[in-house]
């Protein structure tokens, strides 16, 4: 009878998660955007129109708008449309100093303010275009519910559309990788990145970003554009709200053309303890720092959209450049980044498998020192064919990889859905494209999701005042 009981309670509790889980994920629909990448978002979206909302953070109306925008946002943005193709629905943030110029260039005046056009036009615009163009703004005021929007939208559109609308069925998707063994034989894939070494890279490169002699008035562009990418993609929640406070707050931390201000470099990234002092998958001789660091830059890349692959980049290369303190790596660093156009690499797998590719020619070139050195090298490059099997298969093949299966395996490895980091996983997955799952595997993932659930309710009740978009995870 106990039992029951449990598990009928069990069963209350998952069930409440996911109902809790999937709002969450709502909130989340509209995209955040900022000035370094607004052009470049915008004009290779392929929806025909754009919603942009000029909002402030710390401002009450656009708070109250908020669920109201995002509700709207859900029925035409990924990654589950109601009406997918029509409009790309994104935000920008006033209240932070890097999109002062954005923000005054369409001339917001209140917030929140809406512009409505087409991609091309929006991403080239501004308050002084003309009405012929197809640039139209409206007050947050005059459309202050989701009901008003949607109909704000629809006479743009020549539509008929309603909150109420059904999404489609959702599509059962294949497997990312298949092991290619005979049936019956299972191989096991186990992800040693944990969210500890992420957190401890992140919060240690911010301590060495501090140092007096990497905080030059030069540096604070590098600065601004690593904490963007931190504050859109990192993997820790804490880490992404600090870095929302910090850039926030960057007109008192670190005016222009001055030095940084004392009050920056007491700020803790990600939260109070942190760094720890200690490794965990990064533990070992010659690994620590360097180690978390690719598990960061990797984490990172993962969760980029396609039109940021480009400032993904830029990102990665000028943080390298201007807080990096190995003066050795960062020359062979950007002795191989130098080689390629960020043309080449203006899409999230671009980016993904061009970090891969180079923290692989990395490996190679410290593994022939210390070979040259101590006479051997325990290094190996990265994924080892025993944790991929398919990203090495490649019959008849000029290249010793399968880079479309190595792409697939990263964004499994390092992109988890669903699940922290900090849990280790493993997947197995047959030949017929079956995957099994044991028992003990389904209810630890049931109660992970049930603490993320009532995570979030905990966040909801507190209203968190720098709430980041999380992506991914």
């Amino acid at each position: 009878m106990a039992g029951e009981s449990l598990r009928w309670w069990v069963g209350i509790l998952l069930f409440v998660g996911a109902i809790v889980s999937t709002q969450s994920m709502q909130d989340e629909c509209a995209v955040e955007i900022y000035e370094k990448i607004f052009k470049p978002a915008l004009g290779q979206i392929k929806n025909p129109y754009v919603l942009v909302e000029f909002f402030a953070s710390w401002s009450p109306p656009s708070k109250e708008f908020k669920p109201h925008y995002d509700r709207v946002a859900c029925m035409f943005n990924e990654p589950d449309p109601v009406h997918a193709n029509e409009v790309f629905v994104t935000k920008v943030d006033c209240a932070l100093e890097s999109n002062k110029m954005l923000c005054a260039r369409f001339d917001i005046q209140s917030y929140p303010t809406l512009y409505w056009g087409p991609s091309e036009v929006v991403a080239s615009g501004s308050a002084f275009s003309k009405e012929d163009s197809g640039l139209q703004s409206v007050s947050g005021s005059a459309v202050s519910t989701a009901e008003d929007l949607l109909q704000w939208i629809n006479k743009r559109l020549n539509k008929k559309y309603s909150l109420t609308d059904a999404k489609p069925e959702p599509e059962i998707h294949k497997p990312i990788l298949e092991m290619k063994q005979s049936p019956g034989v299972y191989g096991i894939w186990k992800n040693p990145a944990t969210l500890h070494d992420v957190e401890e890279a992140t919060a240690q490169a911010f301590s060495y970003m501090m140092d007096e002699k990497m905080m030059r008035s030069s540096s604070r562009g590098s600065f601004i554009q690593f904490m963007h990418l931190l504050e859109r993609h990192h993997p820790s929640e804490r880490c992404r709200k600090g870095s929302a406070k910090i850039l926030q707050n960057l007109v008192e931390f670190w005016p222009l053309r001055q030095p940084p201000r004392s009050v920056l470099k007491k700020q803790q990234l990600c939260g109070p303890g942190l760094p720890r002092g200690f490794w965990d998958s990064c533990d070992g001789v010659g690994r620590g720092y360097s180690c978390g660091l690719w598990m960061l830059f990797h984490s990172l890349t993962v969760r980029v959209e396609d039109f940021e692959g480009s400032f993904a980049l830029t990102a990665i290369e000028a943080f390298v450049d201007d807080f990096y303190k190995c003066d050795h790596c960062r020359n062979q660093f950007r002795n191989m980044t130098s080689r390629i156009t960020h043309e080449s690499t203006s899409t999230k797998k671009d980016v993904v498998l061009w970090l891969w590719r180079t923290h692989n020619k990395v490996t190679e070139l410290v593994a022939r020192e210390e070979s040259r050195v101590k006479g051997h090298s325990p290094r190996k490059l990265w994924p080892p064919e025993n944790e991929c099997p398919p990203c090495r298969d490649i019959p008849n093949g000029d290249s010793e990889w399968d880079e479309e299966a190595v792409y697939y395996f990263l964004l499994e490895f390092y992109g988890l859905k669903g699940a922290e980091l900090q849990y280790r996983y493993s997947k197995v997955v047959t030949s017929e494209k079956s995957v099994v799952v044991p028992y003990w595997a389904a209810v630890s993932i049931g109660l992970a999701s049930l603490g993320c659930a009532m995570a979030t309710c905990y966040s909801r009740v507190h209203k968190l005042k720098f709430k980041s978009l999380s992506r991914r995870f």
